[in-house]
């Protein structure tokens, strides 16, 4: 009887002490624990268990019990997250676990400006911490992650979209063109679902679109830039547009800030004045206004365009015309 008793007292001791336990790692994962401002990464495919250490070492954390408790009776099936996560001072433990379990990640915003071709935005994400310009230089070169688009497309130049994009810190290379792409698809789809048919292959749309984008900033005049090139292709005229001259030159390492008459003789099949037809691929990232451009073209008879003193462009039916329009643009540069 005396064992029983002693045994008795010695459980409930012991689920008092556990109890208390408990309690006390409960309560406290709901109290300030962190004096300092804690910057982590948590390495992709990491255990829960290497994760709770390390918010632990780094004063985030009581202890691993009180991680593992919150982790058993809140996680609902959540794991912690991949990526670098910062946290304030005086944050709560319980909020530590909750920033890591929904993945809210330290992230970087970059803007890739419409018109930029694959090194300028190479060289906008590596300065914002995403990768090198040599890794973004070989994925470029991954043709194969757009066949669903373009089959035939030399590269991912044009596909890569334009826009404001906000990515997790450490972002992989492969991962952050995987989202321009997929933004791209999603643009290219509402402007190409309206029913009808294509009057070119996607290729051939983008590329004139890139040069759409290349040629006007405004938005009113791409549709009619769109339907001069249109034109000039139906009716078996060289393009002879000038930024498809400035890429060729890049391209071969040959471009020293200013175009020439004599770059119009370039051996290049991205050099319009010289190649009939489209160039092989864009020649940068359009825009959605220079895509919806290309693929709606304007309806006109206008073969020929040059700047205008008052801005814009002058659209011309004839080469007479035109001429006209290029010594009236000369003489207001002297």
């Amino acid at each position: 009887m005396m064992l029983r008793r002693a045994l008795v007292a010695v459980g409930i001791l012991v689920l008092l002490v556990g109890s208390l336990l408990v309690v006390g790692s409960y309560w406290a994962l709901w109290r300030p624990h962190s004096t300092r401002s804690v910057e982590i990464t948590v390495a992709a495919g990491a255990p829960a268990g290497v994760v709770l250490s390390q918010l632990h070492q780094e004063g985030l954390l009581p202890s691993r019990v009180a991680g593992r408790l919150y982790l058993r009776l809140f996680a609902d099936g959540r794991t912690p997250r991949w990526g670098r996560y910062r946290f304030p001072v005086g944050c709560r433990p319980a909020d530590a676990l909750e920033r890591v379990l929904d993945g809210r990640v330290e992230t970087i915003a970059v803007t890739i400006v419409e018109g930029w071709a694959v090194d300028e935005l190479a060289a906008a994400c590596a300065a914002a911490g995403l990768g090198t310009v040599e890794e973004w230089r070989e994925v470029a070169r991954r043709r194969e992650l757009i066949a669903d688009l373009a089959s035939d497309a030399p590269s991912l130049e044009g596909f890569l979209f334009p826009d404001t994009y906000r990515f997790a810190v450490g972002l992989a290379v492969p991962a952050v063109a995987g989202h321009m792409l997929d933004r791209f698809r999603e643009v290219w789809r509402a402007e190409t679902e309206a029913g009808t048919a294509l009057w070119a292959s996607p290729l051939e749309l983008v590329t004139l679109a890139s040069l759409v984008e290349a040629e006007t900033s405004l938005e009113g005049e791409r549709p009619r830039i769109a339907g001069v090139f249109r034109n000039r292709l139906q009716r078996g005229m060289l393009l002879q547009c000038d930024p498809t001259v400035v890429y060729a030159l890049k391209r071969r390492g040959e471009w020293q800030g200013r175009l020439l008459r004599r770059h119009w003789a370039t051996d290049d099949p991205y050099n319009t004045y010289r190649y009939p037809g489209l160039p092989p691929g864009p020649i940068n990232s359009p825009g959605r206004a220079a895509l919806a451009a290309a693929v709606r073209p304007e309806s006109h008879d206008y073969l020929y365009f040059v700047a205008s003193p008052q801005g814009g462009h002058v659209f011309s039916r004839t080469l007479a015309e035109h001429e006209r329009a290029v010594a009236q643009w000369q003489s207001s540069r002297r």
